[in-house]
């Protein structure tokens, strides 16, 4: 056998360089991952392990997951706009969200720090007040939105009403939970002439248990009175609401009430027929007369009293009447009248008179336009039947009969001729 001959020194032994080469060039084959590009015999994904068919390996680009992009935030547009000012006491809160986001939660917070009660229409994007915004107050916004992953985007505004230096209000009869007699209309009173009648009308709603057919009517531009067709039916409950808050009734006077009240009917028809000629007062409660009692009425032709129905509008035990204040001079001052029960605003009474002779009542027409009667009879009416509402019906006048807006005289129109007074 013959010996490997020695490799000489200093020189490389190229043979196993070539080896070592090509097997760091395998090695590094093995580690790297493919550029994409098909290699080895069968179709596998560049960069795997060298196995056929298999993906590429770790770090690869072909075939790999991407991560999936973020949704954007939910977008959220408030109206009013942050920090405006004068905004108008009947808006709304307008809340537009993305296209693909869902509006969440709307929450309004007033100066005081109190929520306002409130809730979204049907739109699902219009937040409305239960009741109209306040003047002059700021008023915070809290809108919440969701993007299409649930994710919530907050928006926080503010706004602010504008004041009002021109107010306009409303009084009104009967005061809130009180009981009234079955003639008693709903009377609203202006402190201002209303221009816009039919606008401010639409803003007045009754809601009467049992239901009924009633109407508003205009006396001028500063009152507005409202009545059944037929008299109220006796135990019936009434709501009013006066949803007035920032309507314009006419030269830039805006109302800032927004407020209910209610009554009650009276559980008996109490209805009381003067007859001027027989000189007496039936009294009648649901139908039935339960008092016949002997009165005078004015003087004819002098001081005939008004004819037609009239309405309790209040009393009082004692009073002082006073000539004068009815344009008629100094014919009489009297202190101290009993059992006073006003009946026109132009100042009929039913009263107690302990001036003139027992005799009188029933026999004679001697006062001044008031229906008189002894002053023990004055107090039984003024227990028993006149209650604000109560129906006094003057019949065989021989005066006129009394204005519709003198007192509560509505019945005296005929339902067309009341209906006719209506703005709406």
């Amino acid at each position: 056998m013959s010996r490997a001959p020695k490799p000489r020194p200093g020189r490389p032994n190229w043979r196993h360089l070539v080896v070592l080469l090509l097997g760091a060039m395998l090695v590094l084959t093995a580690c790297s991952g493919g550029d994409g590009k098909k290699s080895g015999g069968s179709g596998g994904s560049s960069g795997g392990s060298g196995a056929s068919g298999g993906s590429s390996g770790n770090g690869g680009t072909t075939g790999g997951t991407n991560a999936p992009a973020k949704a954007d935030p939910a977008r959220v547009t408030v109206t009013p706009a942050d920090l405006a000012t004068g905004v108008e006491v009947g808006s709304m809160v307008l809340v537009e969200v993305g296209p693909e986001d869902k509006l969440d939660s709307v929450k309004v917070i007033n100066a005081r720090n109190e929520q306002v009660d409130g809730a979204l229409d049907a739109d699902g994007k219009t937040w409305k007040p239960k009741v109209p915004f306040t003047f002059g107050s700021k008023y915070t916004v809290t809108a919440v939105a969701k993007n299409k992953e649930d994710q919530p985007t907050t928006s926080t505004t503010s706004f602010t009403t504008l004041s009002n230096d021109n107010k306009i209000t409303a009084s009104f009869f009967p005061d809130d939970g009180t009981t009234v007699g079955v003639g008693q209309p709903i009377s609203i009173k202006f402190n201002k002439p209303v221009q816009d009648r039919a606008k401010v009308e639409a803003a007045l709603k009754v809601t009467a248990s049992p239901a009924v057919e009633g109407s508003w009517h205009w006396f001028g531009n500063q009152r507005v009175d409202y009545r059944p067709k037929d008299y109220w039916a006796t135990g019936t409950s009434v709501k009013v609401d006066l949803n007035l808050r920032g309507i314009d009734a006419g030269n830039g006077a805006k109302f800032e009430q927004f407020k209910s009240f209610n009554f009650k009917i009276s559980d008996t028809k109490t209805v009381s027929v003067v007859d001027v000629d027989t000189k007496t007062m039936k009294v009648y409660k649901n139908d039935a007369l339960v008092k016949t009692i002997p009165v005078t009425t004015g003087e004819i032709p002098k001081y005939a009293t008004w004819g037609g129905k009239m309405v309790v509008m209040e009393k009082y035990v004692q009073t002082r009447m006073n000539s004068q204040t009815v344009g008629l001079g100094s014919e009489y001052d009297i202190n101290d009248v009993p059992h006073a029960v006003r009946i026109t605003t132009s100042g009929t009474f039913v009263h107690g008179n302990y001036w003139s002779p027992t005799s009188t009542f029933g026999s004679q027409n001697v006062s001044h336009g008031c229906i008189s009667m002894t002053p023990e009879n004055a107090k039984w009416f003024y227990d028993n039947a006149a209650m604000p509402g109560d129906i006094v019906d003057v019949v065989n006048a021989k005066e006129r009969v009394v204005s519709p807006d003198n007192g509560y005289g509505a019945w005296n129109l005929t339902w067309e001729a009341w209906t006719q007074g209506s703005a709406l």
